[in-house]
């Protein structure tokens, strides 16, 4: 099936997210600007820093693609008549595997550099037979599940994927029984109406519905052809240009807004929507920056699991060196990029890649024989 949003428009957009992710870490921080001299000509420092928090957006760019690519998965098997228990669970299983045999790795080297660079990271583990639990439980990516340390605090997002992963299937159901607009509808509202706590996974929860909206009833192709009555594609795309931008400009202000902070669900869905589409419908035609964004979204995992180690647990000095705020987040894109080059060879030529695949067999038979 053709959905009209390839393998590669899902790697530029997360090309985008992984920039912005930079962009976030580097500046929503604790630094101390002043020590390094960091410039952010033309900006303010407030102002950078309010376009920093909002790009936080990164975050409900990558639920939405994993939304999308997931219910891509469950609408083959539902209409392949293979809806059932044994086909869903290896789904499941294998998506889980594919993210936790693509941390492990970087978990390892983690583990070596911070007992070079920085051993005082392990102290967030603490001592005892809660130390072996805490290591445990942050090898399997689910220490924001239960609540326990971390040795870094990005990693909360694995939990949260994971919890996804897990809940698409049902929230797949309920889309085909109940139709977009309920579902949509209640993603956002049901929180507030039933009192509960605004968890990462209800404040994400809109954004994976839209995500099944678009792959289920295939919206992207349809807003590529969609044109302006009587006023052809070129002054379509400048509308859409210029409303995208738009919508944009204003989630930045919401997200600092009362009303954003209250209501993060809403605020942060519109902005990687908005984000989503710009990339979509502009970004990706521009053939420099397709293939740039491309490149950065296949490696998008290693760079998100691995950069705040160079940028703030081991060189933090050597990071914000580079004083100006664009070159700061470009060394670094730069630096981890490189790292996940080379990460992603020793994987293929070491037999890790070979393991994976042979462990992975083997559980689809356990699975599938059931």
């Amino acid at each position: 099936m053709k959905t009209g949003f390839s393998r590669d428009d899902t790697n530029i957009v997360k090309g985008v997210a992984i920039i912005s992710m930079m962009f976030h870490h580097c500046f929503v921080t604790n630094v101390k600007f002043a020590k390094y001299g960091v410039s952010f000509a033309p900006f303010s420092q407030g102002r950078l820093i309010q376009f920093a928090l909002w790009a936080k957006v990164c975050v409900g760019i990558f639920v939405f693609l994993s939304a999308y690519g997931i219910t891509i998965s469950l609408r083959k098997l539902y209409d392949g008549k293979k809806y059932n228990r044994e086909n869903l669970s290896w789904m499941t299983v294998r998506r889980i595997w594919k993210i936790l045999t693509g941390f492990w790795p970087i978990y390892i080297i983690v583990i070596i550099g911070c007992k070079i660079w920085a051993p005082a990271s392990f102290a967030v583990y603490k001592s005892g037979i809660s130390r072996i639990i805490y290591i445990l439980f942050d090898f399997f990516a689910v220490s924001e599940i239960f609540d326990t340390p971390k040795m870094i605090g990005t990693w909360w997002y694995l939990g949260l994927a994971f919890m996804e992963i897990l809940v698409l299937p049902f929230l797949y159901a309920f889309y085909r029984r109940y139709g977009a607009f309920i579902t949509i509808t209640l993603s956002y509202f049901l929180p507030y109406v039933l009192g509960l706590s605004m968890t990462n996974f209800l404040r994400y929860l809109p954004t994976m519905v839209l995500g099944i909206w678009f792959a289920q009833d295939n919206l992207f192709p349809v807003i590529r052809r969609w044109e302006l009555p009587k006023l052809g594609i070129l002054i379509t795309r400048i509308v859409e240009f210029i409303f995208l931008l738009a919508v944009i400009l204003f989630s930045v202000w919401m997200k600092t807004s009362k009303f954003g902070k209250a209501h993060t669900n809403i605020s942060d869905s519109i902005a990687p929507m908005a984000v989503i589409l710009f990339t979509y419908l502009f970004l990706s035609v521009v053939p420099i920056v397709r293939n740039i964004l491309k490149v950065l979204g296949v490696y998008s995992m290693n760079i998100f699991l691995f950069h705040n180690f160079i940028r703030a647990r081991w060189f933090e000095g050597f990071t914000y060196s580079f004083r100006y705020w664009w070159l700061i987040t470009l060394v670094l894109l730069l630096d981890t990029f490189v790292f996940s080059v080379i990460v992603e060879v020793v994987k293929k030529y070491s037999g890790y890649e070979r393991l994976v695949s042979y462990i992975e067999g083997r559980l689809q038979k356990m699975i599938m024989k059931k």
